[in-house]
């Protein structure tokens, strides 16, 4: 009994003692009352919740980036621009306001204390702040440049606007705030300052350039791949000369052939050097056999490819096989040639006086790649053998590593059905930019994916040529409709391109339409390139198309043969398939 009577003392001591110790220590605390800046905060020193504005406390020896801010002994802030200034500034009085603001500390020793912890140290371990010494100097400057300036945008909580970390509007707001362009709410605005209506180029970390591009190279080179640009603002006529970069390296690789020369064409019109090139190459001695399209009548769009069956009878169309008659949406689309079994040339370009030339919008490749060359040829074996469309066997293969910084991917329709299994997962992983060139644009699952990708706040910007702008299937309307830009050429040629451009990162070019048919019937390729510098340059031939056209074809679309349409009433083409030219089509009368 008297053991637990001094127990139940010993205990009721413990508890006074640790009551009274708590006491004391909340005594001592202290609650934040405002934070004009992480190193100026005033505290509640008498504990009666009011604001004395004459005792703010000192934090010494913190550095941080405001617009006040007398840094200028830190030579390395010369390096940071004034976006980044601002950007840090922000990211500092948040980390603060979320640490300290409305909290209890302890104040000792010019330094305040959380939990023990003391916050000047805290800051410094964030890396946002920085003191004399090189460590957390180098610490901070790293921190700064490991933010993209381009993931992040200005969100005015009110307005429910956003903009640009550059944009003088959003910095002027008082009710904003920076978040992740991923965060953005489905209902935020662009904003028609810095969003809407200036012209973007994006990919370059932290530079925000914002003139237009008026001039970019025809060709661009990496290791072993040449893209080749073909503009239609520079001929509005059709042309059957081979002038272009595009049409001249064909010709070339052709006229060089030494032993064998596959190729697979939707079809030929009007380009007589590069039908004599073929022509001459197979008298030579080359080896040629070729694929092309034929409809149920034993006929081709383009009607010199009947002339070049009588000059090089090796060929084979997909109409002799059953599979043609019982599908008749099913073409041969393809667009490539197989050079000695070590080259190919391939892209979106017909061999025709609108394809190869200037007069369509069209991007062509030449890869020098003996990897790549087996597989076109694997699948031009399937055409050859007799098996188009869904008959073919599907192709075993692997990326193609060209040095340390170029990946090519190669892909088949219909067997790779490369809109879900391959476009689809890049539009998903997009964190920036999304730029598509395309003639015809009709899969509801790519517009679902891209109106996905808008929402989270990637930049998707689509070119749609005016045919497609008339077709009943088109889903512009449906992309324009979430707020997607999206706006049609108003060209006489054709905006013919079928590409992609994502992140300065990956670019897609081939055959194929974003359509139904393209990904799972047509006869097609597309092929996949994972490098940066090239994907530069493509979306700079992306933007410079764009600004090209006139800010109201984001809102309606020009007719195919109309005078909105540049040189279409004068080009001697039937522009829109309505089988009237220029003067005789409606667009065209004088009213």
């Amino acid at each position: 009994m008297f053991i637990m009577k001094n127990t139940f003392i010993i205990l009721i001591l413990f508890i006074i003692s640790l009551c009274f110790g708590l006491f004391i220590s909340v005594k001592d605390d202290v609650r934040v009352l405002k934070v004009v800046s992480p190193s100026e905060i005033f505290i509640d020193t008498n504990n009666n919740y009011i604001l004395d504005e004459s005792n703010p406390v000192k934090i010494l020896n913190l550095n941080y980036v405001n617009k006040d801010s007398d840094l200028s002994e830190y030579e390395s802030l010369k390096d940071l621009t004034e976006d980044e200034k601002f950007f840090i500034s922000y990211m500092q009085m948040q980390f603060v306001n979320r640490l300290i603001k409305g909290k209890r500390v302890r104040y000792k020793n010019s330094d305040l204390f959380i939990n023990g912890k003391s916050y000047r140290q805290i800051l410094l371990q964030s890396s946002l702040f920085f003191d004399d010494t090189d460590e957390t100097q180098k610490k901070f400057f790293d921190k700064v440049k490991s933010y993209n300036l381009d993931d992040y945008v200005i969100y005015n909580i009110r307005s429910r606007r956003y903009h640009r970390i550059n944009c003088k509007t959003g910095k002027e707001s008082k009710f904003y705030k920076i978040i992740e362009k991923e965060k953005l709410n489905p209902d935020a605005v662009p904003c028609n300052y810095c969003i809407n209506k200036k012209p973007e180029v994006i990919g370059i970390k932290n530079k925000y350039k914002t003139e237009k591009i008026k001039f970019v190279k025809s060709s661009y080179s990496i290791p072993k791949i040449k893209v080749y640009f073909l503009d239609l603002n520079k001929t509005f006529k059709p042309e059957s000369t081979c002038k272009t970069e595009a049409c001249i390296a064909l010709k070339n690789e052709i006229n060089n052939a030494k032993e064998t020369i596959d190729f697979a064409i939707y079809g030929i019109e009007n380009q007589p050097e590069l039908f004599n090139a073929l022509t001459n190459a197979y008298k030579r001695g080359v080896k040629i056999r070729w694929v092309t399209d034929y409809d149920r009548k034993n006929g081709n769009y383009y009607k010199d490819t009947l002339k070049l069956q009588k000059a090089i009878p090796s060929f084979k169309s997909d109409n002799n096989y059953e599979n043609k008659t019982s599908n008749l949406s099913a073409i041969m689309h393809n667009k490539f040639f197989i050079i000695d079994k070590k080259k190919v040339w391939t892209g979106s370009s017909n061999i025709t006086k609108t394809g190869i030339t200037e007069f369509n919008a069209n991007y062509s490749v030449l890869i020098d790649s003996e990897s790549a060359a087996q597989i076109f040829t694997k699948e031009f074996e399937n055409m050859y053998s007799g098996k188009f469309h869904n008959q073919k066997a599907q192709i075993q293969k692997s990326v193609i590593n060209i040095g340390n910084d170029v990946k090519l991917y190669i892909f088949f329709s219909p067997g790779d059905k490369i809109i879900n299994t391959q476009i689809i997962p890049l539009i998903n992983r997009a964190k920036k930019y999304i730029y598509i060139p395309i003639f015809y644009i009709t899969n509801n699952e790519l517009s679902d994916a891209l109106i996905n990708a808008h929402n989270r706040g990637v930049d998707v910007k689509i070119i749609n040529d005016s045919t497609n702008a008339h077709n009943k299937y088109s889903i512009h309307k449906k992309l324009r409709s979430a707020g997607i830009k999206v706006k049609t050429e108003n060209y006489a040629g054709k905006m013919h391109m079928k590409a992609m451009f994502i992140d300065d990162s990956v670019s897609l070019i081939g055959s194929m339409n974003f359509t139904k048919n393209a990904n799972i019937r047509n006869d097609e390729n597309v092929i996949i390139i994972y490098n940066t510098e090239l994907t530069q340059y493509l979306k700079n031939t992306f933007l410079y198309l764009w600004d090209k056209i006139p800010e109201k074809y984001l809102y309606y679309d020009p007719v195919a043969e109309g005078f909105e349409s540049v040189g279409s009433c004068f080009d001697g083409i039937d522009n829109d398939f309505d089988d009237k030219i220029d003067s005789e089509d409606e667009g065209c009368k004088v009213k």
